[in-house]
């Protein structure tokens, strides 16, 4: 292994403990004063400089959500689903080299580079959206978080720990298997000076029983799902780690596959920004391009692991199974926003998935209880790489340049651990020797936390008053399309009015196409504040509550079913329909627009509400300052997330009867 330098951090702590009040960043709870724990560095004061969000300032983002209208083309290189050869071609090593692969810490790498993720480009643009380069992380309105070390280890199956991509092998055995590579590679070519296509080289090699046809799966393996720089070629710079794998040797795959992914997603970022100068029509022929070489699947993988909204319904897997079974094959689920679902996630994203138990999976063993662990030569594979995966770093990767920073102290609930303000890490990227050095330093501090998986962390009441400044800037983006949206020329009403439907029309609840057997709408007193919640689904079948919230003048409207044989009670409007298998068919194919029709109805009047209510905040003199403008417009656009999952709902509902 490679040693670190001399200039390392002497008595460096990963985890932190003591006692801060602490406060839940989603629940209305009162803050308490407990014992926690926090990853390294942290500030003692909430001045800590607000990261560079360039990126997300208002210029940068498109007016609407429509990627496929964006003048805008993105080629995922890097984004390999197998082919049937390659399937064949690990069939016929496999019950050779599998102990081999299991030693060099590649087995499940290899074995996930048999299943297929059909991508979900909006998605992968959503998130590329939100993408920081001066943190590498994703800023969300309601939080940071990040792809991480852990996720790599776990999704992609690549080791956090080895000898680092640029090492070439210092044996006499390497150089000789190196060699042989280089020689069959010019046998291949012949006399042209070409590049070798990669069902060329599977083509040579595959069965062929030759001397080094493991090193040649392990460098097609590589280049494919790996590493690939170039489109369709095999690539010779992973000659080295191809025969330092095949005879067993730990290669940390990594950080350096995280690297080329934090890499590509600021060049996605960048791209998204400067597809935005395009607007007018004397651009409609510029379109902004970028090739993403890296593993960017393993984004998506990481999206559907914490945000429910947009997961589909994973596979059920065995014991054994890499973890990205899971998503083998399966159909994503499409939602007409995604801008909108992330924005609003912040209550369900899931910070530690992988502590939770899956089809009866166990999590790793050492989630099982909170503890304290010894320091020292006998410290588990297993605990090396989590320590690793806490520490902020330097990642190499394979290539010139693709050094970038690890900061998972901005996002230590995904690990688990309370989040305090986090600290500024200086870099140490002058040359990738330094930096891998700065990546391998010892992992000192005598003990390394691990927290139960069944921990819930929270934040400290400093971090809280710091992310609000942060949030203030992030929901500039939030409002974005809807400050800068054509005011509609109608008057505002003062009061959202009573729904009534009338014989033989739809409730204005209920999306057309949907006929219930029974309405019942009853005014409801003056909301004097603001709701918790601006549209709620109960869970019982056919009760739908809707509630447009924000100033004092609106009235609570509620639709709900009920059975026919109810009597007319306190005053309430009650309407029956009888279905036939003819009005059951009237405007089937027109369920989609007039569907999107009310969706863009109940938006307006949902917005006009939230923009009286600003109106009359500043007729009473209150405070109309731009945070309160900006939390409204917050408000808003989960009002509006919400509302799109209750259209989804009743369809379904709808398809159900």
């Amino acid at each position: 292994m490679v040693e670190p330098a001399g200039n390392e951090i002497e008595n460096e702590t990963i985890v932190e403990e003591r006692e801060e009040l602490m406060v839940s960043p989603f629940a209305n709870g009162k803050p308490c004063l407990r014992t926690a724990h926090f990853l390294k560095p942290t500030l003692s004061s909430i001045h800590e400089p607000i990261p560079d969000l360039f990126p997300l300032s208002p210029s940068s983002l498109h007016d609407s959500f429509c990627p496929e209208q964006w003048p805008l083309k993105v080629s995922f290189t890097g984004w390999s689903n197998p082919k049937k050869a390659w399937v064949f071609w690990i069939d016929i090593l496999r019950p050779v080299h599998q102990p081999i692969w299991e030693k060099a810490g590649i087995f499940e790498a290899i074995m996930s580079s048999t299943y297929s993720t059909k991508r979900y480009y909006n998605l992968v643009i959503g998130l590329a959206e939100k993408w920081n380069p001066g943190t590498n992380t994703f800023i969300f309105p309601w939080g940071e978080t990040t792809i991480s070390l852990e996720d790599v280890l776990i999704l992609g199956g690549y080791s956090v720990v080895g000898f680092p991509v640029t090492f070439s092998g210092d044996s006499q055995e390497l150089r000789e298997a190196q060699d042989k590579l280089v020689t069959e590679h010019k046998n291949i070519r012949g006399d042209a000076w070409r590049k070798i296509f990669l069902t060329e080289w599977m083509d040579y090699f595959i069965g062929s029983g030759r001397d080094i046809e493991h090193e040649a799966f392990l460098s097609w393996w590589l280049t494919r799902f790996v590493f690939q720089d170039s489109v369709g070629f095999i690539c010779k710079r992973v000659f080295p780690i191809a025969c330092l794998l095949a005879r067993g040797q730990v290669v940390a795959l990594g950080p350096a596959v995280l690297a080329s992914i934090y890499r590509d997603l600021t060049l996605l970022k960048e791209t998204i920004a400067d597809s935005t100068k395009y607007k007018s029509t004397e651009f409609d022929d510029c379109v902004s391009k970028v090739t993403l070489c890296s593993p960017m699947k393993l984004v998506q993988l990481w999206a559907w692991e914490r945000f429910p909204a947009l997961q589909p319904k994973p596979n059920v897997i065995q014991e054994f199974d890499p973890r990205s079974a899971r998503w083998n094959s399966v159909k994503f689920v499409k939602v007409e926003n995604v801008r909108m679902v992330l924005d609003s996630a912040g209550d369900t994203f899931g910070w530690r998935p992988y502590a939770k138990v899956v089809n009866n999976r166990q999590c790793l063993e050492f989630y099982e209880k909170e503890e304290w662990v010894s320091i020292d030569r006998n410290l588990i594979k297993e605990l090396v790489s989590f320590a690793l995966c806490l520490r902020p770093s330097e990642l190499v990767g394979l290539g010139p340049g693709c050094i970038q920073q690890y900061l998972p102290h901005r996002v230590a609930m995904q690990f688990g651990i309370d989040q305090d303000v986090p600290s500024y890490v200086a870099r140490s990227n002058k040359s990738p020797e330094i930096a891998w050095n700065n990546y391998l330093r010892p992992i000192n501090g005598g003990k390394l936390y691990i927290p139960s998986r069944f921990f819930r962390s929270d934040v400290t009441v400093r971090y809280l008053a710091w992310w609000k400044m942060v949030a203030m800037l992030v929901q500039q983006d939030v409002i974005k399309g809807i400050v800068q949206r054509k005011r509609s020329s109608r008057k505002r009403p003062r009061q959202i009015p009573w729904v009534k439907a009338k014989k033989g029309e739809n409730e204005a609840s209920i999306p057309p196409g949907f006929l219930p057997k029974l309405i019942t709408v009853k005014p409801e007193p003056f909301i004097d504040e603001l709701e918790p919640e601006a549209f709620e689904v109960s869970k019982q079948k056919g009760n739908v509550t809707t509630r447009p919230v924000g100033h004092d003048n609106c009235f609570l409207v509620k639709a709900q079913g009920h059975s026919s044989s109810m009597a007319d009670t306190g005053g309430s409007v009650k309407m029956e329909f009888s279905m036939t298998p003819a009005q059951k068919a009237v405007d089937i194919k027109d369920q989609s627009e007039e569907t999107a029709r009310v969706r863009r109805e109940a938006i307006e009047s949902e917005f006009e509400c939230l923009m009286y209510s600003k109106d009359n905040i500043s007729k009473n003199g209150e405070s109309s300052s731009a945070f309160e403008v900006n939390m409204i417009a917050s408000t808003l656009e989960a009002r509006v997330a919400r509302l799109e999952r209750i259209v989804s709902d009743l369809m379904q509902h709808r398809t159900l009867e």
